[in-house]
């Protein structure tokens, strides 16, 4: 852990190996106080000592150990500043300001792999605050946004957050913080385990998906690559 603020650095070291077994954390208050630069699995940063020279270090890691996984540390609760942390590179952005217990999950997710971004950002959409519930009665009880409901569609037909982005015009770090939030409201672990959930509640979907900003146009779906559950479109 990497925090100028010596007292939040002390306050994690004590809880983190009391709440997940067997970690062992090294803070220190900046990275020139990091000696190995390898062989760490997380490496969480303070957003407020982020600069060139914190760029650099990250790529030194990268290289010397290629599994370590980042994560950004911040107090902001701006939907902006956890996608520009995400397409920057880092695999997941933690608010100080959140639970205790959303932090902890959030550093077993890292560690298990996963992308990790906070609950609260699914819950505004660029500003449209409206949740919709889907047409598909086994469905309405999910409660998505209208871009994460044109992602869910594409989900479903296994496509990757490149392809998504490239289809609805999105930043690719945006279409990995909507996938990641419905990963949580499908309950599922994965992509595949997603995309097949979403498949089958899907399967009486219209030829085109209905959405508040309009349609996807189907020739766009159909020219990036064909997909087993290619019936949903039509």
């Amino acid at each position: 852990m990497i925090d100028e603020h010596s007292v939040y650095r002390s306050g994690l070291r004590t809880l983190i190996p009391i709440k997940i077994e067997a970690a062992t954390i090294f803070d220190v208050p900046s990275i020139k106080n990091v000696d190995d630069r390898a062989g760490f699995d997380l490496v969480l940063l303070d957003a407020g000592i982020f600069d060139r020279e914190c760029a650099l270090f990250m790529k030194e890691v990268r290289t010397a150990s290629p599994n370590t996984r980042f994560a950004l540390m911040s107090q902001s609760r701006a939907r902006s500043d956890v996608i520009e942390a995400i397409s920057t590179g880092f695999h997941g952005f933690i608010c100080k300001m959140d639970p205790e217990a959303d932090l902890f999950a959030a550093i077993k997710d890292l560690l298990s792999g996963r992308i990790y971004v906070p609950r609260w950002v699914a819950d505004d959409d660029g500003g449209n605050n409206e949740i919709l519930a889907l047409e598909i009665s086994p469905m309405e009880r999910l409660k998505i946004t209208a871009r994460q409901r044109e992602i869910l569609y594409l989900l479903a037909q296994g496509m990757s957050n490149k392809e998504i982005s490239r289809i609805l015009q999105i930043a690719e770090g945006t279409a990995k913080i909507h996938t990641t939030a419905l990963l949580r409201a499908l309950g599922a672990r994965n992509r595949t385990e997603a995309a097949t959930v979403a498949a089958k509640l899907l399967g009486s979907a219209p030829q085109a998906m209905k959405t508040a900003g309009g349609r996807i146009a189907l020739d766009k779906v159909q020219n990036v690559r064909a997909r087993p559950w290619s019936h949903i479109f039509g």
